[in-house]
């Protein structure tokens, strides 16, 4: 499976990604919603990774790539139904890593969830076998 068939399985949306920042949105369907009837935090979670790793890749040469190595989530609110909005923004960008921010919100602009991501990058897209070892 590759990356875009997995944004498209979740149902994550690209709206933006430029500059070192970068937004997708979520509708909220039943398979997003855990037994107790919320968006499951695992939703949330790869909402966050995935919008911070590509504000990450709009922010490096085109060629180059990144992969999480540390990411942390609080979750403030949960939501239910409605479009989600995840907003990203790399604000430290090194030669070897860089560091991003994430906000979660709903229709209404509350905040559901905020995380940050430590990422490293790669002299490529895809990595040789070596460099994954």
């Amino acid at each position: 499976m590759t990356e875009i068939d997995f944004n498209q399985l979740v149902g994550m949306e690209f709206v933006e990604i430029e500059g070192g920042e970068c937004e997708l949105h979520l509708e909220v369907r039943d398979h997003h919603l855990s037994p107790a009837a919320r968006v499951h935090g695992g939703v949330f979670f790869s909402m966050a990774d995935t919008v911070m790793g590509r504000a990450v890749m709009s922010a490096v040469e085109d060629g180059r790539g990144c992969a999480t190595i540390e990411a942390k989530i609080n979750y403030f609110r949960p939501a239910q139904a409605g479009r989600l909005r995840a907003i990203a923004r790399c604000t430290n960008l090194s030669r070897r890593t860089a560091f991003t921010e994430a906000e979660i919100r709903d229709e209404e602009g509350r905040l559901i969830a905020k995380a940050t991501g430590t990422f490293m990058l790669t002299e490529s897209l895809l990595q040789p076998e070596r460099e994954r070892a």
